[in-house]
């Protein structure tokens, strides 16, 4: 018979699982604490749209709640969003996707992404992924008990991630390459020539691959935007993952979707209803709104970002210790910053102890991104203007 104290409770018995343990806190954020302290800090850290939602975008979400679309909806998403995004992956991507069968709505790409580590990767599978990348991408790799595998990209060759330094990195335990094009931090963007030799890897050593597209609608000087899965004989490999969030400014709004074949479709319903179930009806119907009268908005963005980047890359090329490298999509810029003789964090630091400029370190984003920094292009071009005279001043002109 057991008898009270018994049981002697001690700390190492109730432990916390590996993924929590394991998964490292963002860095971005962690700067964003720093500057807390700072009342006048100019914070170019989070990916952040300089954009409030339209206001068009925002009345079809108010008016969806005012009529009561306040309930569950199907799993996949509400049938007129699958349909418009069903037609927006062909006229857009050439995508063909049947929105019947291949699509599926998410809480933003983040979920979508999650989503997708759980129905692929079992634990010890390698997942080959850029460095500097997402962390997120990291984070989520280590949650599912998977191996992230890095494919170190240069500043020299624009930080592409390319076959030629992906195929190296397979092994027999190789599930999934991550394919971010535009990139974040980098602003890297794959031409077709190059998504051409990565599906020739996926068809070869019969891997998945996730291409992540948040970014798709920001390229510049003339760039014309390439989805991995519109190329031939690739259905069984590719699934695309994009969202409303930098598109269309609506973070905070947590909409996303995956197109993918039947097969991992009909996995990922099932998933997704043990995750969340379904995503806000009303929120969905704003995201119709978005695709079926935004352009103008996107187009508006596009030009306003494209502006900033000339701003920031030819202000930082200015700056002693600096050297910055055009980006061709996203809003990032990531200088070099090795002159300086300090690691990125420390580089990060002085600047917003001398400055009040907020700034991601590289090392945050992976081990290649050493030496480098992230900034976030998307605030008000007075502000940047601004954190440009303040980098000036602290650090002096070439």
């Amino acid at each position: 018979m057991i008898k009270k104290g018994d049981f002697i409770m001690k700390e190492e018995i109730l432990k916390l699982s590996l993924a929590a343990q394991n998964v490292l806190p963002s860095g971005v954020r962690n700067m964003f604490e720093k500057a807390s302290k700072y009342p006048d800090t100019i914070n170019l850290t989070l990916g952040e749209p300089g954009f409030i939602t339209p206001d068009h975008i925002i009345e079809a979400g108010i008016k969806g709640l005012q009529e009561g679309r306040t309930k569950y909806t199907p799993n996949a998403g509400i049938k007129p969003l699958r349909d418009a995004l069903a037609e927006k992956l062909w006229r857009e991507n050439g995508i063909k996707c049947d929105p019947d069968r291949n699509l599926i709505v998410t809480a933003g790409a983040t979920q979508a992404l999650m989503l997708l580590m759980v129905a692929l990767v079992d634990p010890g599978d390698e997942v080959i992924l850029p460095s500097p990348s997402w962390p997120d991408y990291t984070g989520q790799i280590q949650m599912v008990n998977a191996i992230p595998v890095y494919a170190p990209v240069n500043e020299e060759h624009e930080f592409k991630m390319t076959a030629d330094i992906i195929e190296p990195l397979i092994t027999d335990r190789t599930k999934l390459i991550i394919v971010n094009s535009p990139s974040n931090p980098m602003g890297a963007v794959l031409d077709e020539r190059e998504l051409m030799e990565i599906a020739g890897l996926l068809r070869k050593y019969k891997l998945y691959a996730i291409s992540d597209e948040p970014y798709e609608k920001f390229v510049y000087d003339g760039f014309v935007h390439r989805s991995l899965a519109a190329l031939p004989e690739l259905e069984d490999y590719v699934v695309t993952v994009n969202s409303f969030s930098k598109t269309y400014a609506m973070t905070g709004w947590r909409v996303g979707y995956i197109c993918a074949n039947e097969r991992i479709m009909a996995n990922l319903i099932k998933l997704h209803e043990n995750m969340i179930a379904s995503i806000n009806e009303a929120f969905q119907l704003a995201a119709v709104e978005a695709l079926k009268r935004g352009e103008k908005d996107v187009e508006r963005m596009r030009q306003a970002y494209e502006r900033n980047r000339s701003l920031m890359v030819k202000g930082l090329n200015r700056i002693k210790g600096i050297s910055c490298i055009w980006p061709k999509g996203a809003f990032y810029v990531f200088p070099n910053v090795k002159a300086f003789g300090r690691t990125s964090m420390e580089v990060a630091d002085l600047i917003l102890e001398k400055t009040h400029v907020v700034t991601a370190p590289g090392s945050t984003f992976g081990p290649a991104g050493e030496g480098f920094l992230r900034i976030c292009y998307a605030n008000r071009y007075e502000c940047l203007e601004e954190a440009l005279a303040r980098l000036e001043q602290a650090f002096g002109r070439k």
